[in-house]
């Protein structure tokens, strides 16, 4: 675990010495690490790449083993006493030259492919982990914004009553700063509920991370282009490279298929005292099987799966182009909404505080100064809903070229 965490922290580093920074609304990387090394399927890929590595140890020492032989019988002779006799012997069956050490290279590809399994396991959980985190986030942002919806429409409703109680408004515009702060606390409760459940969503899937909070980042671009990133995420992926070594593991199985239609020879020694001790017998036994159809038949199984690896590795190229562009395009057109909408709110809520000092001075009426007041929510919503939607693409775009969050020991050497 030490070893994985100094390779974490080199990450950090390098990636800290960028020009580019990740989005500061994403949680402690500390607390990240601790969250997808004790995540259950970060943990079950570990299993099986310990797994992995004792099967390897098994190919390299082979399956055959030595074989022990006893027995012993009574000779009865028609014209003479009978004599006890035994016998003991022991065999192996002898890997052929070059078997070996195809078992060798087998076992270091399944090792090999175990190892991106638990790095594509590592980078599948910190997908997880970022959708349910800005889910979190947006769901705080929106119960921050309602609960201050709330404050103002109190503020709101004590100008009406004190408009009410100078003769200045009418009794219906009491009623109407009523009616819409209930629904604003409405609202706010609907928020809260909603913030509860993604806390809780995150808590039982990650509960090593703190509670999210509602804090704001402004979104920004890399400077380096569509090509790059893209380039990045297809450079060292583990997912096609766990199908990659994959079809080089069928190969290689394909070979030793092959090299398996001559048998390995069974060799034996043994020795047998007969005739109560008259006659000593050692000898020397060789047992080969004779080869069948199956044996050739499984060589092209081999090839077959490899071929068909190589076709899913393609496919998955496509898909990971297409999910690199997507990325790309997610992040520069959620920032580019997210500058326009942010505009856009801050005219909304000057028209809204304008709107209700026009209200204070009598010069508005309440159902135009609550109409404002309402449109400048929305546009804060969208604001923030379109804020995090960016941030988290940014995040998305970086943790997939790798560049975010590192903490497999291969990702330094492919930087």
């Amino acid at each position: 675990m030490r070893h994985w965490r100094g390779y974490f922290l080199l990450g950090a580093a390098l990636f800290s010495g960028t020009a580019f920074s990740a989005p500061a609304d994403l949680p402690p990387s500390e607390a990240v690490e601790r969250a997808l090394d004790a995540h259950p399927r970060v943990r079950a890929a570990r299993a099986r790449l310990d797994a992995a590595r004792a099967g390897s140890e098994r190919l390299q020492a082979g399956e055959h083993e030595f074989g022990l032989n006893l027995q012993s019988q009574r000779r009865r002779a028609s014209a003479g006493p009978d004599y006890q006799e035994w016998g003991v012997g022991i065999e192996r069956r002898l890997r052929l030259p070059g078997k070996g050490g195809l078992d060798a290279a087998i076992g270091a590809k399944g090792v090999a492919e175990a190892e991106e399994r638990l790095g594509d396991a590592r980078h599948e959980t910190a997908r997880q982990l970022l959708a349910l985190w800005y889910a979190g986030r947006q769901a705080q942002a929106e119960l921050a914004l309602w609960r201050r919806q709330v404050e103002l429409l109190q503020a709101q409703r004590r100008i009406t009553d004190s408009r009410v109680r100078r003769g200045d408004a009418a009794r219906l515009d009491a009623l109407q700063a009523e009616a819409a702060l209930a629904q604003a606390e409405s609202e706010a409760r609907r928020a809260e509920a909603r913030a509860r459940i993604a806390q809780t969503d995150l808590a039982a899937y990650f509960p090593e991370l703190p509670p999210v909070g509602d804090g704001a980042a402004e979104p920004a671009m890399p400077d380096e282009g569509e090509a790059h990133w893209a380039g990045l995420s297809l450079a060292h992926n583990h997912e096609i490279l766990a199908v990659q070594r994959a079809r080089e593991r069928l190969h290689l199985q394909a070979e030793r298929a092959d090299a398996d239609r001559l048998p390995d020879p069974r060799l034996g020694l043994h020795y047998s005292r007969e005739m109560g001790g008259l006659e000593n017998i050692v000898g020397v036994s060789l047992n080969i099987e004779l080869p069948g159809t199956a044996r050739r038949a499984q060589v092209g199984v081999y090839r077959a799966e490899a071929e068909a690896m190589a076709e899913e590795t393609a496919e998955v190229r496509r898909r990971l182009q297409a999910e690199a562009t997507g990325n790309w395009q997610r992040a520069s057109a959620g920032v580019e909404a997210y500058q326009r909408l942010k505009a856009a709110a801050e005219a909304v809520g000057r028209h809204a505080d304008l709107s209700r000092r026009a209200y204070e001075l009598g010069e508005l009426g309440l159902s135009e100064t609550l109409l404002a007041r309402r449109a400048a929510l929305e546009a804060q919503l969208a604001t923030e809903q379109e804020r995090l939607a960016a941030n988290r693409a940014i995040a998305r775009l970086l943790l997939d070229a790798h560049s975010l969050w590192l903490a497999e020991p291969d990702e330094a050497e492919h930087r």
